[in-house]
């Protein structure tokens, strides 16, 4: 049995219906199960990091576990301590942690460190483990979306990388693919998407699926801050996420093979995430 945490989230979710889909027999962990739709055959348990009263039943008969904590605070990774501390008790036998790869660059931004803290616990637990680093996400896009909507034009920092961005059902192929596969003890995968994409790039695609230009219109920092200011989404997190993309222009455009090295089928494009979301875009 599986356990997969994070589970209603953008790659939890694709990681659900891949297994699903193959029969493996998998469990569904979340706070809230009244509200979550899973597909047909996983089974449901109620669990939060941040109870670790509940993670006992959660991790019930569970050989190998997904670990896809919420978040980090300046407290550090007490989540993955808490869920590390009740699958040593449970019996598990592998924790497959999605991280990011600002840990294979040695980024300093409060994400990435929360990660590396993250995975050191995991580490440090005596049981075998697996960590999947990706970076951006193709669901990045979802950020832009009301003013590609509103007005065609997508608004951009000075400075935005070029990303080898992934689509989160990549990402998930892979952990499936490690969870279901021998092999993958003690390694650290970097995932990426086959090509990197400039903000230009990302502008076209989403133009050429929409059958309309979309006007790339760039910021400078500060104009960014200010309108995050204005529409009330400053705070810690945005702060870390602007951050890490500052510190990622170095290398997010760097392209790994680990997708198709590990699940024998290219990465998925940006076309693809763009034709499957449009309804975003519209």
């Amino acid at each position: 049995m599986f356990l997969i945490t994070g589970a209603t989230g953008t790659v939890g979710s694709e990681l659900l219906a891949l297994l699903a889909d193959r029969n493996v027999p998998v469990r569904a962990m979340t706070r809230h199960p009244a509200k979550a739709e899973f597909p047909a055959g996983v089974e449901v348990a109620t669990g939060d990091f941040d109870r670790p009263d509940s993670l006992a039943a959660a991790l019930d008969g569970v050989d190998k576990v997904f670990v896809l904590p919420p978040g980090y605070g300046p407290e550090g990774p007490v989540q993955e301590r808490n869920l590390v501390a009740a699958a040593v008790r449970a019996g598990v036998s592998h924790l497959v942690k999605l991280s990011t790869s600002g840990v294979t660059f040695d980024a300093t931004d409060p994400i990435s460190t929360g990660h590396r803290l993250g995975e050191q616990v995991i580490k440090d637990s005596g049981l075998t483990w697996t960590m999947l680093r990706p970076g951006t996400f193709m669901a990045y896009l979802y950020g832009y979306a009301r003013t590609i909507a509103g007005e065609h034009a997508m608004y951009v920092t000075e400075g935005d990388p070029v990303s080898a961005m992934i689509h989160p059902r990549d990402i998930a192929a892979v952990a499936a693919h490690v969870l279901t596969t021998p092999g993958h003890d003690g390694q650290a995968y970097t995932l990426t998407g086959g090509q990197a994409y400039s903000p230009r790039d990302q502008a076209d695609i989403i133009g050429q699926v929409l059958g309309r230009p979309i006007r790339l219109i760039e910021r400078t920092p500060a104009e960014t801050q200010a309108e995050f200011d204005r529409l009330g989404w400053s705070g810690p997190r945005l702060e870390a996420l602007l951050e890490l993309k500052r510190q990622s222009t170095d290398w997010d455009r760097k392209i790994f093979d680990t997708v198709e090295r590990l699940t024998g089928k290219p990465p998925l494009t940006l076309h693809d995430w763009v034709r499957e979301n449009i309804h975003i875009f519209q």
